[in-house]
């Protein structure tokens, strides 16, 4: 069995947003480090939701030259610098 005590104490308004702010900075930090380990292809289902356009925008960006799709296989993919690229357009 588990002893789990109840401990209420008072703080200030100032405090108590001072704690806050360091439980967020530390889960901020988390997602960042979660983010750093993010893949460099993207296929085409992923890559649309991304730039928020359809499968044929991407084709016809694919053959305009404005966004270039790899191919491994019959598979479709798109490079992580490229949609960045085109988000910051």
């Amino acid at each position: 069995m588990t002893n789990s005590a109840i401990q209420l104490m008072q703080i200030d308004i100032n405090s108590f947003g001072q704690f806050i702010q360091k439980l967020v900075r530390e889960e901020l930090e988390k997602y960042n480090l979660q983010q750093s380990d993010e893949k460099e292809f993207y296929t085409r289902e992923e890559t649309a939701k991304l730039l928020n356009v359809s499968f044929t925008t991407l084709f016809h960006w694919n053959n305009q030259g404005v966004l270039k799709a790899k191919k491994l296989g019959k598979r479709v993919y798109y490079s992580k610098s490229d949609i960045l690229s085109q988000i910051d357009n």
